[in-house]
């Protein structure tokens, strides 16, 4: 799913404050074998709150990208290239830029070498120099498409030189195998010495080369000093290669426009933004590095990408989970969530843990190749196989050993999340599943309804650990007054505290209702008089006797009920050494 703002008709930008009318914002959904355009229903009678349109059908039914450039949407699926201008859909071939190879030429075809080839078009315009006396003119290509030749010359001698469209068979007839275009007339020379006056378009196609742009399916915007071109990688063929477009056109990818990033054996998983460079990462390889960095420069006003090798390290496993949470580039390996601390890649420890928290279960799920992320409101949102685990960019971090002395986030696990792609837009979180849904997390309800999942309770729960109260060789007892949890007030909520040692699996020891009085969330069945919105104390009032370890679990499983936790305190005593 991606957000866009629809092109304007021409496809230009507007650059009058005055005249600008506000863009119309939507969304595109490729599901299946189909891109939907979804937006907000204008229509109060619709009976639903957005509206669906089919754009195209029969597209490449795989995980796709997709990017804005020049008042265009492009789509990467991994088999095709689209572009969606706000009203159609087509390959981007049909209006890819058609370069000028060479200039300069004589009639026999030397000349100047000017543009690349243009990997998305067969076309390409060989511009001449008129001898005045030669009628053949040696084309770059031979074996030329059947596709017609155009060709236009240039009549200089009024006041205001212009074009003259010509027209093959009638103006001049081509011989494909040769190469060779010969004029019914012979074109004059320039006005001006040395002004090319000719120019010869024709096509060559060369077979896989197009699918070497179509079979990729993950992309970054960088250039020299703004985001003016678009670098593409993914394409199972060549995956440890990456090529870039031209100048603000995502339509000319430049037949030598690419990078062979490190070793051919591991793909390229994603691309990062660090600094002024834009990072590269790769598969976990114990050969070759894993972490590459691009930077920009101008040589002689062409535009330069030179690539700098890191150090072998830890390497990404999915494609679709890279992120930047609020300044830092995260991506997803084996061993859990990795952060890029430094632009000097050569050094140790430029890679970081940042996940320790949920390590343990994270690298237990299955296909971890097939996980997403996204980044939203501060955290660092991954998805696998209905799991959600999160980063939390708002909390202190943690310092801890397992990050060789850097620091973690503070983490969450949640559950019955059946995102297989996200998409964030004005600060709300839709994601999409396997069955074709779009959801999103609410953000407009204001009422206790909006704690429940489509009306089923949204179970959460946080557990101290099995806790030894640093002496596993004695005994311990909780006392039955002083051990209690504090609970951040809702109008709605409740506690159940079971506490597990290692003589049991766990029993409950207390369940508490911890309502607020309020005329909106008026319920007869279980009436409060209770109006202080101030953290809620709930005390255990139970003895614990003779554990060795214990691990205390506060847990709301309740439709409608907000729940939090500010602490939780246990008092307990030594009562014998373990025999």
């Amino acid at each position: 799913m991606i957000s866009a703002k629809a092109p304007t008709t021409d496809g230009e930008e507007e650059t009058d404050p005055v005249e600008l009318l506000p863009p119309e914002e939507f969304i595109l959904v490729h599901a299946g074998t189909k891109l939907y355009r979804v937006e907000k229903s204008q229509s109060p009678d619709s009976g639903s709150e957005w509206e669906l349109a089919l754009l195209k059908e029969n597209i490449n039914n795989a995980r796709s990208c997709g990017f804005t450039m020049k008042n265009r949407f492009y789509l990467l699926t991994g088999a095709e290239y689209l572009v969606f201008d706000g009203e159609t859909v087509s390959s981007v071939s049909e209006s890819a830029y058609v370069p000028t190879v060479m200039i300069g030429c004589t009639p026999a075809g030397d000349g100047t070498a000017y543009e690349d080839v243009n990997l998305l078009s067969p076309k390409r315009t060989q511009s001449f120099c008129a001898d005045g006396t030669t009628k053949k003119y040696v084309l770059a290509a031979k074996g030329l498409d059947t596709t017609a030749v155009t060709a236009k010359k240039l009549d200089d001698t009024g006041d205001e030189p212009t074009w003259v469209d010509l027209v093959e068979t009638t103006d001049f007839t081509v011989d494909r195998e040769k190469g060779t275009v010969t004029f019914s007339t012979v074109p004059a020379k320039p006005a001006v010495t040395g002004r090319d006056n000719v120019e010869i378009t024709y096509s060559k196609t060369v077979e896989g080369e197009a699918d070497k742009i179509c079979k990729c399916d993950r992309f970054a915007l960088y250039g020299v000093g703004k985001n003016d071109r678009v670098f593409v990688a993914g394409n199972p063929d060549e995956p440890s290669v990456d090529w870039y477009s031209g100048l603000d056109d995502p339509t000319y990818f430049p037949d030598l426009g690419y990078s062979q990033i490190g070793t051919d054996q591991t793909a390229i998983m994603g691309y990062c933004r660090i600094g002024e460079y834009l990072g590269i990462i790769k598969q976990d390889n114990d050969q070759d590095a894993t972490v590459f960095l691009r930077s920009a420069n101008l040589v002689d006003g062409r535009a330069v990408f030179p690539v700098k090798q890191g150090i072998t390290g830890v390497g990404a496993v999915s494609a679709r989970a890279f992120g930047t949470l609020l300044d830092e580039p995260l991506f997803l390996a084996r061993t859990g969530i990795y952060g890029i601390t430094s632009t000097n890649v050569a050094q140790e420890r430029t890679v970081q843990n940042r996940s320790y928290y949920v390590d343990a279960a994270l690298t237990k799920e299955q296909g971890l190749e097939n996980a997403v992320a996204t980044v939203w409101d501060g955290y660092y949102v991954l998805a696998i196989n209905g799991h959600c685990y999160i980063l939390d960019g708002k909390q202190n971090k943690s310092y801890r050993p397992q990050s060789q002395g850097d620091y973690i986030y503070e983490c969450y696990h949640w559950e019955n999340v059946p995102a297989i792609c996200f998409m964030e837009h004005d600060g709300e979180l839709f994601f999409g599943t396997a069955d074709g849904r779009i959801c999103r997390f609410n953000t407009d309800r204001v009422t206790m309804d909006r704690y429940s999942d489509d009306g089923q309770a949204i179970v959460c729960y946080w557990s101290t650990k099995a806790d030894d109260d640093g002496n596993f060789m004695m005994r311990k007892t909780i006392v039955k007054k002083g051990s209690g949890v504090m609970i951040k007030p809702y109008l709605r909520s409740s506690v159940k505290v079971t506490i597990r040692t290692d003589q049991d699996f766990g029993r409950e020891v207390r369940y508490a209702q911890m309502d607020i009085f309020d005329w909106n969330e008026l319920d007869f069945s279980r009436f409060s008089f209770n109006t202080n919105d101030a953290p809620q104390v709930v005390a255990f009032n139970t003895k614990v006797k003779k554990y060795i370890t214990a691990q205390i679990i506060v847990k709301n499983d309740a439709v409608g009920e907000g729940f939090g936790v500010y602490g939780i305190i246990k008092r307990y005593r030594f009562v014998k050494p373990v025999k």
